[in-house]
């Protein structure tokens, strides 16, 4: 009998392994074998397919055996492995089979021992039986079924503190209000394949004038001390998703972007209703200029867009930008105004805040100018 034993690796599921003497196929790929062998004197060996039946047995020589009728395909294996081991290869049926069978076509595959000088020795392997045939009629096609839609990595933005490191109006008489902005540019409205049709998504507190709960009459805040930041104001949470259309996976999550801007200010006299206006009149334009950075950039270069973001929300932050979008509210316009302190911004990628995880990233906004200089710290997370 034969000393080479040969086998087909079959299909049972991803955790499964399973190797069998036949197999069916319903399209022409690789298949991957293994074999091991005792012939003695075996020092190589090379796999051959017949398209008609063949057997191993001790009525045909190894000249028949390495000479089989109807050899349609083979292949060199190298050296044999040692007794006790097994040796793995793959046959690309491809090469010599129909792309699509209008019959069921069978192969049989065997392997065949040689010694050193090339010669065969031994007993081929008993073969393998490779059945070929179309996909039966029942199989139903997929393919025009589209998947599920990508879902959204839920984030958490917390603005946990507020720290006074130079006041403006002296230790205990700063009334510091802050206007917020959570920007989302990533894969839920910027759309790659359709910058002109993309947006980004902002958040943003409309309370303004003592949003923080401190003002000069509870004589706060003291310098070098933190304040909780209220999280009507701090707290923000968001699905976003990595920017779509055939990017690649990293690529795709680094340009997806989260920005957190704040601006800080002082309260003296401007009314209430002109600061929420010049809230308002932020976030609008705010709005039209990322969304018009976005729609003016060519595709593909989709980095571009993040650039112009940033560039805008550089733009928000000067004085005299805000001096601009605000006047006819009249934010600036009062006998004594209220006093812009500073403003910052950070950005996060989708890929920083997912390998993060929900340990999450800090944040740290130094907010100043030559009125003062204030700090907000808090954190990135996803939940």
């Amino acid at each position: 009998m034969t000393k080479t034993k040969l086998e087909a690796k079959g299909s049972c599921g991803p955790d499964c392994e399973q190797w069998v003497k036949t197999l069916t196929i319903e399209s022409a790929n690789k298949v991957t074998f293994r074999y091991s062998t005792e012939q003695p004197g075996a020092t190589s060996a090379i796999w051959q397919v017949s398209d008609k039946p063949f057997s191993s047995g001790s009525q045909m020589s190894p000249a028949q055996a390495s000479q089989a009728p109807h050899v349609i395909a083979s292949g060199a294996l190298g050296q044999v492995p040692s007794p006790g081991h097994v040796s793995t290869f793959d046959i690309n049926f491809a090469v010599f089979a129909p792309k699509t069978p209008t019959t069921p076509v069978n192969y049989w595959v065997f392997v065949v021992t040689k010694d050193g000088r090339a010669n065969a020795i031994g007993l081929a392997s008993s073969p393998v039986k490779v059945s070929y045939h179309a996909p039966s009629k029942s199989s139903v096609d997929l393919s025009g079924i589209p998947v599920d839609p990508p879902k959204p990595m839920p984030i958490q933005i917390d603005l946990q503190s507020f720290t006074v490191n130079v006041t403006n109006e002296g230790i205990g008489d700063d009334d510091p209000y802050l206007f917020v902005v959570a920007i989302y540019a990533d894969g839920t409205t910027v759309k790659p394949l359709n910058l002109k049709g993309s947006s980004v998504r902002l958040d943003s507190p409309t309370k303004t004038h003592n949003n923080l709960g401190m003002d000069a009459f509870s004589d706060d805040p003291k310098t070098g001390k933190p304040y909780n930041i209220p999280s009507s104001i701090g707290h923000f949470e968001k699905g976003i998703l990595p920017l779509p259309g055939g990017l690649p996976a990293q690529t795709a999550r680094n340009l997806s972007r989260v920005t957190i801007l704040v601006i800080t200010m002082d309260e003296d006299n401007t009314s209430d209703s002109a600061a929420n206006a010049g809230r308002k009149a932020l976030v609008d334009n705010l709005q039209k200029e990322l969304n018009a950075a976005i729609q003016s950039t060519t595709p593909p270069n989709i980095p571009a867009i993040q650039q112009r973001i940033t560039d805008k929300i550089v733009a928000a932050v000067k004085k005299e930008t805000l001096k601009d979008w605000w006047a006819p509210w009249g934010l600036f316009d009062a006998v004594d105004p209220d006093d812009f302190i500073g403003a910052d911004f950070v950005t996060f990628s989708y890929a920083q805040i997912q390998n993060a995880g929900a340990n999450g990233l800090p944040i740290t906004l130094e907010c100043k100018s030559s009125d003062g200089s204030y700090t907000i710290n808090g954190r990135i997370r996803s939940k």
